[in-house]
């Protein structure tokens, strides 16, 4: 499939396929991007290590992104 005949399918498609598209581009570029993945790496390692983020403190960063309209 062309890079045109793709284009012309995904505007073809509903809003929900649409997004399901573009998540699934932004995950492929994350799995791509080593500096990405080094992050989740550590991440995961913290939380193997019982450093975890609590409800209240993911409540606050949510109030904070939601501020800053994120």
């Amino acid at each position: 499939m062309s890079l045109v005949e793709v284009k012309s399918s995904v505007a073809e498609m509903s809003l929900e396929e649409r997004l399901e598209v573009a998540a699934l581009i932004a995950h492929l570029n994350s799995a791509e991007d080593s500096a990405f993945q080094s992050d989740l790496d550590q991440r995961m390692s913290d939380m193997d290590a019982g450093r975890k983020t609590t409800e209240t403190e993911l409540k606050k960063l949510h109030a904070e992104l939601l501020a800053q309209g994120r």
